[in-house]
């Protein structure tokens, strides 16, 4: 069958995380049953368990909403929401569902998926941004706004978390931004006029998720799989990527670079745990066999161990403290 960006119908491209769910579900009840466009849904999830949001945003609205197969088309009217630990991704008129590398230590990841729309199917895409935490998005739909594409973003002061809202804001320039209620009727507006259809998308032939290894080393190291990380600039947004595809924006880079930071304390506090039992082991040893001469210095290898371990606990809490109180007091002024 051909797959011909060109015989697509128009799509929307939708993204949330934290409290998106409500978000979606007003979002879904606000669609006509008649809308002429795919819908197509990133959620933020865990990579394992069923996902029921299907389900829900059946019952929320008057579409129907599903997980997709690989490889099928676009429908119009028809909510396909990505399953768990998928890239979900247009190529030409139809779906993919990728098992590629965490964008924003997310997979699925909406930058991903509004990223492929945009290189697909250029002005006839639309890219909406919900609820959430963090910047993941925000990419996705400079690259919408970047072909021609309509953006919209609910409005930070309704979002239950106005992390992503804030930052698509900041980094895409919506041409719309509002309460959930209103981002349908703007879509209808949009669909009633809808671009020429004979234009064509950006990358119709490039793969839905790859990018090329253009861009600038940088000498930070991915902190997922370790390789270097290159600059790049993706429709005037800034963005870390290494070879094998895991990508960051600056502030999940920092958060990256953070959980790197603890797993390498807690590594450490395991080790000089370990060293603490071995010696206390040998001291046992020591006395039943009466063998006394250096008991003495293993008990101060015992102490020092412990009191080394107890040092880097407090450095891990002070860590995780130190971000919770980042993310606490960015939501509490984004929200202010």
């Amino acid at each position: 069958m051909a797959n011909d960006a060109r015989s697509a119908p128009p799509a929307v491209a939708v993204a949330a995380s934290a409290g998106g769910v409500e978000a979606l579900c007003a979002f879904s009840a606000s669609l006509p049953a008649d809308f002429s466009a795919a819908v197509l849904v990133v959620l933020h999830i865990p990579p394992t368990g069923p996902s029921v949001l299907p389900k829900i945003l059946t019952r929320a609205g008057k579409l129907p909403a599903r997980h997709p197969t690989d490889g099928e088309p676009l429908v119009p009217g028809v909510i396909l929401v990505a399953p768990p630990d998928r890239h979900m991704a247009v190529s030409g008129s139809r779906v993919r569902l990728v098992a590629a590398a965490r964008e924003n230590g997310h997979r699925p990841a909406a930058d991903v998926l509004m990223r492929s729309v945009a290189e697909n199917l250029g002005p006839r895409c639309a890219g909406v941004v919900l609820s959430g935490t963090m910047d993941d998005g925000a990419a996705g739909l400079s690259a919408v706004a970047g072909v021609g594409g309509l953006t919209l973003v609910q409005d930070p002061e309704e979002a239950a978390f106005p992390g992503m809202p804030n930052a698509a804001i900041e980094e895409a320039a919506p041409q719309f931004i509002g309460p959930v209620a209103t981002l349908a009727d703007r879509i209808c507006d949009w669909l009633a006029s809808p671009p020429d259809a004979s234009l064509e998308a950006v990358m119709t032939s490039a793969s839905p998720i790859e990018l090329s290894n253009s861009g600038q080393p940088t000498p930070l190291t991915c902190p997922e799989c370790g390789g270097t990380l290159w600059d790049h600039d993706h429709y005037g947004t800034r963005r870390y990527r290494c070879r094998v595809g895991h990508e960051f924006s600056a502030d999940n880079l920092l958060l990256g670079k953070q959980a790197a930071i603890e797993s390498a304390l807690w590594a450490a506090i395991v080790a000089l745990d370990e060293r603490a039992d071995l010696a206390r082991r040998v001291v046992t040893r020591m006395e039943s066999s009466g063998r006394t001469s250096q008991v003495a210095r293993y008990r101060h290898d015992i102490a020092a161990a412990e009191q080394r371990a107890e040092v880097l606990r407090g450095l891990v809490r002070d860590l995780v403290q130190g971000v919770s109180i980042h993310h606490d007091e960015g939501n509490s002024v984004d929200s202010a």
